[in-house]
């Protein structure tokens, strides 16, 4: 058996705890796993409870940065499985913190997606076509971005929509006194995720100066 010969508060970082054991192996814990695991000098453990603490430290540490980041912004389950890979939380940990957001509804990649495509229309608006490449890119499943671009399309008007993005380039050139090229403005809406149908539509009203 493993005994822990050592408990002492980190002095450059007060919620973390520094436990040796044998008077050798080094941890260092957040203070709440000493407290939940009731870690204390003179304790026993077995490797399987040295590994356990750990784990049950990273889930800690796990939540309170997920906290931490989702203050700032919504994301999607991808984006979140992707941050705390990228800080080396192993993959078994990452299907635990996942599923704990998602039971205290933390995460929801439905309300994530109609918020994301509620930002992108008020934001430089953007055809269906982008939207649905933007949310796959985000790991959300088509089911649901179908939903929702059903849903964000069916209560706004995509010609009109169209119409509004362009309006600033046509304000722009008329400053600057230069040509709109319909041809350019019919390539951009569709960079811009718009249909075929709609971009042509632009370009014949262009052409018919009817923008």
């Amino acid at each position: 058996m493993n005994k822990i010969t050592s408990v002492n508060y980190d002095k450059k970082d007060v919620i973390q705890v520094v436990i040796y054991i044998d008077n050798k192996a080094k941890y260092k814990l957040n203070e709440n796993i000493i407290k939940l695991l009731d870690i204390y000098v003179g304790k026993k453990l077995s490797d399987q409870e040295i590994e356990k603490v750990i784990s049950e430290d990273k889930i800690v540490r796990g939540k309170e940065y997920l906290l931490r980041l989702l203050s700032r912004r919504i994301y999607s389950r991808y984006e979140i499985s992707r941050k705390l890979n990228s800080k080396g939380y192993p993959e078994n940990i990452i299907a635990k913190l996942i599923l704990w957001l998602e039971n205290n509804n933390y995460i929801n990649d439905e309300l994530f997606a109609k918020m994301w495509a509620q930002f992108r229309l008020q934001n430089k608006p953007i055809g269906r076509y982008k939207l649905n490449q933007e949310l796959r890119l985000k790991g959300i499943k088509q089911d649901i971005i179908q939903k929702v671009i059903d849903e964000t399309y069916n209560e706004i008007d995509e010609l009109t929509l169209a119409r509004n993005l362009i309006k600033e380039k046509i304000v722009s050139s008329e400053i600057k006194n230069i040509r709109i090229d319909p041809k350019k403005i019919y390539n951009f809406l569709l960079r811009r995720g718009f249909s075929v149908e709609v971009s042509r539509n632009i370009y014949d009203e262009l052409n018919n100066k009817q923008v």
